[in-house]
């Protein structure tokens, strides 16, 4: 192996050509100081492409490169992270924790963990931790192949996304970045420094296929974001313009009660509008996933109870009007495209239809679904169209790789769900029958059926109580509680 290194392939060129003959002169092969300053260089730049950064700016170091090792302080420091993750999810940490949104800018997922989510969305620790310790295997000075096999795809799949992207549906290229992910799980399966890093107990989130799986999404589309995200830079345009000719409307004329707490609804719409900062599909179905539960939250509190469909929809209709996030088509089909099919049927998956719906109906909206008289919906349509079109047009996108218009073979994921059915249902005195909006698909996969309390660990808790709270709510909904 070590013949194939450039400076001892050289030497072997040489003495075979020579056949043996003599020794070869000094100058011909590297001095060991120049062959160190290149392999520091070429190391130095690998670990700059896997953390995506320039020059001046470090991360935060993870726990498993903290000098505590597998000691018991390590695992306190992890369960002091689910503390916090688990306090601020109840809504009872300090103020000075919660994220808020600030920057028009993009936010990588390394930028969140450098500023520990000081200006962004709650992230899982495990998330947390599984990505930091992908990265952690990548920079490392055995891990150079793999790194290599990553910019190889990631090269090739930007070359024939340029050529085809016109050609083939989007879900072509989604399943070429899942199938891409399901051979590099199988090539660090294999991997002598991954074997021994999870033998040393380095790597205890990431060895777990699930979250292995998600950080390597997350890493992937982080890197292919700027090639594949503005695909639709026309339709965000238009879809923006739509929205914003909307801004007339107002709680009434969507028959929302809960009005009275004014800041609390503008901070879910400055999140929803902060929505397009984050690169990878995770990120934005978080993003989605929290507006709709702090949304949900506020509802409950107005009206004392879980809200139903038919009060969560205009709500959630409200707050895209309000917040108009940028780049909203593309988001949808961003999210449709490149996040792995199984997440779509999850908690965060059954929120995104909602936004598709209600993106759906904005776009198709009229005076026959709104409290508002046709005369009075026709003026305040009339009045902030002029108003959008004497602004400049907007232009959300930078570098963009444009297709005006969707191909007939685009594939759609999800048909959008019927907010005007259930508006008509709310009218006429039916909504109790609408299902509440807080229930998930019944799709699901329990990850605990079979295992012992000892087989349990700390980082467990999350899921085991989300699909506690998953049970409890299919049991509701049956009438078996």
């Amino acid at each position: 192996m070590l013949t194939s290194l450039p400076w001892n392939r050289r030497g072997t060129e040489l003495s075979g050509a020579r056949g043996g003959e003599g020794t070869m002169s000094p100058h011909a092969l590297l001095t060991t100081e120049r062959r160190d300053e290149l392999l520091h260089v070429a190391r130095t730049k690998r670990i700059s492409w896997v953390e995506g950064m320039g020059i001046g700016r470090k991360r935060r170091p993870s726990a498993s490169h903290r000098s505590h090792g597998n000691s018991a302080v390590l695992e306190c420091v992890k369960c002091a992270e689910e503390m916090i993750h688990f306090m601020e999810a109840l809504e009872i940490a300090p103020a000075t924790t919660r994220e808020t949104t600030t920057s028009t800018g993009t936010i990588s997922i390394l930028d969140e963990i450098a500023h520990n989510n000081g200006e962004s969305l709650l992230m899982d620790p495990a998330f947390r931790r599984a990505y930091n310790q992908l990265l952690d295997v990548l920079k490392h000075a055995e891990a150079a192949d793999l790194v290599h096999t990553i910019q190889t795809f990631l090269k090739s799949f930007q070359e024939k996304y340029a050529m085809d992207m016109t050609k083939r549906p989007a879900s072509h290229f989604g399943e070429k970045v899942h199938l891409f992910i399901t051979h590099l799980m199988h090539l660090m399966q294999s991997s002598a420094l991954v074997q021994r890093m999870e033998r040393l107990k380095l790597i205890d989130e990431l060895k777990d296929p699930e979250w292995q799986r998600e950080v390597l999404e997350a890493f992937l589309m982080e890197k292919l974001h700027a090639t594949v995200f503005h695909q639709y830079q026309t339709m965000d345009n238009e879809l923006h313009d739509r929205i914003a000719s909307l801004s007339f409307l107002s709680f009434e004329h969507l028959d929302i009660t809960a009005t009275s707490d004014l800041p609390r609804w503008q901070v879910i719409e400055k999140k929803l509008a902060a929505l397009s900062r984050y690169l990878s599909p995770r990120r934005q179905m978080t993003c989605i996933l929290h507006v709709c539960q702090e949304l949900t939250h506020l509802l409950r509190a107005h009206h004392g109870r879980y809200p139903g469909a038919d009060e969560f929809l205009p709500a959630l209709i409200y707050t895209i009007l309000k917040a108009n996030p940028p780049n909203l088509h593309s988001i949808v089909h961003y999210i449709q495209t490149y996040r792995h099919p199984s997440k779509l049927l999850s908690e965060p998956g059954y929120f995104f239809t909602h936004i598709v719906s209600s993106v759906s109906f904005l776009e198709q909206l009229d005076d026959s679904g709104l409290t508002i008289t046709p005369e009075e919906f026709q003026a305040g349509l009339a009045a902030t169209t002029q108003s959008v079109s004497e602004e400049a047009p907007v232009n959300f996108a930078n570098n963009v790789l444009q297709v005006e218009e969707p191909t007939e073979t685009e594939d759609v994921q999800f048909r959008p769900l019927s907010i005007l059915d259930v508006r008509a249902r709310r009218v006429e005195g039916l909504a109790q029958h609408v299902t509440p909006v807080v229930m998930v698909p019944t799709v699901v996969n329990p990850s605990f059926v079979g295992k012992t309390a000892d087989e349990l660990r700390v980082n467990d808790i999350p899921k085991l109580l989300d699909e506690y709270k998953l049970l409890h709510r299919l049991c509701r909904k049956n009438g078996e509680v």
